[in-house]
């Protein structure tokens, strides 16, 4: 599944994908280690108004000081994170996206030939 966006009670995850990185099969740990748990406990929240509040809070630290171009504060140092772990991140594993694409559109080829309707989920 490309993109995971369930509510549950663990906690609302926007992009699963963003959240939770590829994982190591044979020792069991992510790939990003500290900094992605932190980032994983900075970006799930349990409640609508709790998004809209993290959001804002992220929003309102992230200055850009003068004119070096250059931000500060929480929001950058997660797209620091992710720019850093893009070759080992389940986002950006471009292989598998394409996967499931071609999964989906072959499963709503069959459900269109057998005259069914629904959802596809990526």
């Amino acid at each position: 599944m490309a993109q995971d966006t369930r509510s549950n009670s663990e906690g609302r995850v926007v992009a699963a994908s963003v959240s939770r990185p590829r994982r190591d099969q044979s020792a069991g740990n992510s790939d990003v280690g500290p900094d992605g748990d932190r980032a994983r406990r900075d970006l799930i929240v349990y409640s609508d108004e709790e998004y809209e509040e993290r959001a804002v809070e992220m929003a309102t630290d992230l200055v850009y000081p003068g004119n070096s171009g250059k931000g500060w504060g929480r929001l950058m140092e997660l797209r620091k994170l992710l720019y850093e772990s893009r070759w080992t991140s389940a986002l950006f594993d471009t292989t598998r996206w394409v996967r499931d694409l071609e999964e989906a559109y072959e499963l709503a080829w069959k459900r269109w030939v057998a005259g069914e309707g629904g959802d596809i989920w990526l």
